[in-house]
């Protein structure tokens, strides 16, 4: 499958999920809080990544292989179920300090996503194939910033939410986003080693963390 048709699918298959999950269980338990909060949050997040696979994102694989996508689908709508779920089920009350902190998070991770997508959009030609060393201030300590913005955003959401789902589902991306983090740092690394006219890539960039990992 190509990785255009395959983000959209992903994509709006999560929120298509999570909305039918979502309303079937508000129509029997009622509106709360927490259900509207997530079913906004989620919802800005996923249009966002649909709106960025069809418009914004140029890919370097031509295909997808079966299992990938397969494996992503289930991931995705499957954590989306459970976590619309989880916010209709009756829950305590939250402290406002932290619904703010988690709201002001999200936001600013999803404007960083956003704008590092934008970088990497950039420095590809349409149809190209090319690799570039990213540059800017998202990028000034990390390779891959969209990634710990990815993260950073599900913090947030789980910080208004305060759903066990939500949390499981933030540490699994978390792990696979690491690990595709460090893979993506060494290979720039390796590609950009200061030889033979190559660009040398800056030492002090860490692969997710900044000064850490």
């Amino acid at each position: 499958m190509p990785p255009r048709v395959h983000n959209l699918v992903s994509y709006s298959g999560a929120l298509l999920v999570f909305w039918g999950v979502l309303s079937w269980r508000v129509s029997r338990l009622g509106w709360s809080f927490t259900a509207g909060s997530a079913m906004a949050l989620w919802s800005v997040h996923f249009v966002r990544r649909t709106w960025e696979s069809a418009f914004v994102h140029r890919y370097s694989k031509l295909r997808i292989a079966a299992a990938d996508y397969l494996t992503e689908y289930v991931y995705y709508w499957g954590f989306g179920a459970w976590i619309a779920w989880s916010v209709t089920t009756p829950q305590h009350s939250r402290l406002f300090s932290l619904v703010l902190l988690g709201l002001v998070l999200f936001a600013l991770a999803e404007v960083g996503n956003a704008h590092a997508h934008r970088v990497l959009r950039d420095l590809r030609s349409p149809g190209g194939r090319e690799r570039q060393i990213p540059r800017g201030l998202v990028f000034r300590h990390l390779s891959c910033p969209h990634y710990s913005f990815e993260i950073l955003a599900w913090v947030g959401f789980n910080l208004v939410t305060q759903s066990w789902a939500g949390v499981a589902f933030m540490l699994v991306g978390a792990g696979i986003l690491g690990a595709w983090a460090h893979t993506r740092h060494v290979a720039y690394r390796k590609e950009f080693d200061g030889r033979e006219g190559r660009q040398q890539y800056p030492a002090e960039r860490r692969a997710l963390l900044p000064f850490l990992f």
